[in-house]
């Protein structure tokens, strides 16, 4: 039994209660241990997730720009060439390459390079060139399934005779390096369809 004297404790005896009150337990401090370790796998995995969006994102808006780009100046044409909307009369066709004559009397190209991913055009025979232009910085362009042009006839039905082809179907995807969103790329998959009228 502890005596007081004048209402004060011992010295002693206030020192071990100061000594308890001031530490963990063996079961606080693993507490402790835990609620750090999710803290920190759940900060790391948001960490490494915002990382790979501020990658991922602008891939992305390349590819888009890219995709719709090329898809407008195939179909509406630009300051050289019009397109396959203005076409007068379809010259050839295959899965990745179409040539036409447009209402301007010009003899246009389109070809996807299936090997290095790129869609070039050609205006009268001249040399190809790449659309868009800035296709070449690091973004490939591939024809889904397989061919970039599919071509259709009067009743729908697809065709392989120059003549017969009434609609133009164009489906295309751009991406940077894979394409895949684990890989921190960019990818776009883009289509529409062309009404061919051939006009006289």
């Amino acid at each position: 039994m502890v005596s007081k004297k004048n209402g004060f404790t011992p010295l002693f005896v206030n020192l071990c209660h100061k000594r308890r009150r001031a530490g963990f337990t063996l079961i606080e401090l693993i507490m402790v241990i835990l609620i750090v370790a999710i803290l920190s796998v759940s900060g790391a995995f948001l960490m490494v997730y915002l990382v790979q969006n501020s990658v991922f994102i602008p891939n992305k808006l390349n590819t888009d720009m890219l995709a719709a780009q090329a898809l407008d100046i195939m179909v509406e044409g630009d300051s050289v060439a019009k397109g396959i909307r203005f076409s007068k009369s379809i010259i050839s066709i295959s899965g990745n390459q179409v040539v036409f004559n447009n209402q301007d009397g010009q003899a246009i190209t389109l070809r996807l390079d299936s090997v290095a991913n790129k869609l070039y055009r050609s205006v009268n025979g001249g040399a190809e060139a790449l659309i868009p232009y800035y296709a070449g910085t690091g973004v490939n362009i591939t024809g889904q399934s397989g061919k970039l042009f599919t071509y259709h006839g009067a009743n729908e039905s697809e065709t392989s005779l120059p003549a017969d082809v009434r609609r133009i179907r164009i489906d295309l995807a751009a991406m940077t390096g894979s394409g895949s969103f684990d890989d921190w790329q960019g990818r776009t998959t883009a289509a529409t369809s062309v009404a061919v009228h051939k006009f006289q």
